[in-house]
């Protein structure tokens, strides 16, 4: 009988005041996983990037190309890729100053009109659209003030891939050449590169690849076959696994590169976008600055930006950096480096890197080629004063000289392509209102 009644007492409790479901278990990076679709929450639950241990099966063959093992690989692009490192120098750490403004993103609106976005024309929160796109960081800096920082899927003190914001060091070490006397961008390549005479570069003017309007033979849109010149470019400059056709690395693939006939109409108006461009203007910055790039770019720049960190750039069984998208650092730094697009073209340490005409001409709006809505030219983008870098999987430095704003921001889109179609709009009309909400609603003050 006392065991029944103690029985019948068990379930009355239980019925009366039922135990809660159990929590679902945090969410863990490692439980992403190939061939599923992406998750937009994967940047906002409680284990940053940076935990995510080493997947097993990532090769050179597969960090690139699954988006699971990229998000690993893009935090970790020395224990990926082969990689040089860029040295900070011994200077001091040249500190932002502060001005935080918490709700930034939550208050400032965007409305993204790509017609493959999910709310397309719905204003959504700064916010929304970032953790929509996998933001992995961002940093808003405005008169030398950090005003937002916010650090979803990472580290602060992590390094992340650049991908093609890569292409501003180009930009920039271009500038320093120009002002310097060595660089003529009238000129053909073949009269700084001998070696490319009669070659499918040869014939075209430095502006001309400066500015992606070179029609070459080599086509990056096909990232997933192995058989496309994409593969080639990659086991050439050191990102996928050597098939024995490359021994001298980038720069015999760049001797094998063809011109192809400039297309008519609307195509001549677009970007021939490739890494070959980026490739051929770092084998003439090497050639005048007498040194490899990474050195020249070391030297030049990154020692005087009161880095926090050395960054690394990845490179070929030469040596040779990829140019058009191999830099690392953390997010604080390449926002101080953002700072010489700002100071019109004076680092941190008063070092001076290219002279302002050279940053009037990137944000006055030149370029025969549109892209996203931006003036392509010289390696960078430009509009309404605004200069711009965009890298694959979500990565940016949008900059405006005159109202002293710099968005930076890391992501990883965990899509093959490692683009959403609108990610890489968004993220300009999400830099263009934050910095119209700071305008418009007291951003920091123009004095530190």
């Amino acid at each position: 009988m006392t065991t029944l009644v103690l029985l019948l007492i068990a379930v009355s409790a239980t019925a009366a005041d039922p135990s809660p479901a159990p929590e679902p278990p945090p969410l863990r990076w490692d439980a992403l996983q190939p061939g599923l679709p992406p998750r937009e929450d994967l940047f906002t639950g409680e284990y940053a990037a940076g935990m995510l241990q080493r997947p097993a099966g990532l090769t050179l063959d597969t960090w690139f190309h699954d988006g699971w093992m990229r998000v690993y690989a893009l935090l970790q692009l020395d224990r990926v890729v082969p990689c040089a490192e860029i040295g900070r120098g011994s200077g001091p750490v040249w500190m932002f100053g502060g001005a935080r403004q918490p709700d930034l993103l939550e208050r400032t609106q965007v409305t993204i009109p790509d017609e493959t976005f999910p709310h397309r024309d719905v204003p959504l929160p700064a916010r929304r659209v970032f953790d929509l796109g996998n933001g992995q960081g961002i940093l808003v800096v405005r008169h030398g003030k950090i005003v937002f920082e916010d650090y979803p899927g990472m580290d602060p003190a992590q390094r992340h891939h650049w991908m093609s914001i890569s292409k501003s060091a180009v930009n920039m070490l271009m500038g320093r050449l120009v002002m310097e006397g060595k660089l003529d961008l009238t000129r053909k390549v073949e009269d700084y590169l001998p070696e490319l005479k009669g070659k499918g570069y040869g014939g075209f003017t430095v502006q001309e690849v400066a500015d992606m309007d070179a029609d070459v033979d080599m086509n990056e849109s096909n990232y997933t076959a192995p058989n496309s010149p994409f593969w080639d470019w990659g086991r050439a400059i050191g990102w996928f696994a050597d098939d024995g056709r490359w021994p001298g690395g980038v720069k015999q693939l760049l001797l094998t590169i063809e011109r192809r006939p400039r297309p008519d109409g609307e195509a001549a108006q677009k970007v021939r976008y490739t890494g070959s461009n980026s490739q051929t203007l770092a084998w003439i910055i090497e050639r005048q600055s007498g040194r490899p790039m990474q050195q020249y770019f070391e030297e030049s720049i990154w020692r005087h930006i009161g880095a926090v960190a050395d960054a690394v750039v990845s490179v070929d069984r030469h040596g040779v950096p990829f140019a058009g998208g191999g830099m690392s650092s953390t997010l604080r730094d390449l926002a101080r480096y953002g700072t010489i697009w700002v100071n019109r073209g004076v680092a941190p340490d008063g070092t001076r890197v290219f002279d302002a005409a050279w940053l009037e001409e990137n944000t006055s709006g030149k370029g025969l080629i549109i892209m996203r809505d931006y003036r392509y030219h010289n390696h960078s983008y430009s509009k309404n004063g605004a200069i711009v870098h965009q890298g694959h999987s979500g990565q940016m430095l949008w900059v405006h000289p005159g109202h002293g704003t710099i968005v930076a921001c890391f992501g990883s889109n965990t899509e093959p392509t490692g683009q959403k179609r609108w990610s890489a709009r968004a993220l300009l009309l999400m830099a263009e209102a934050i910095d119209r909400e700071l305008t418009a609603n007291g951003g920091a003050p123009a004095t530190r």
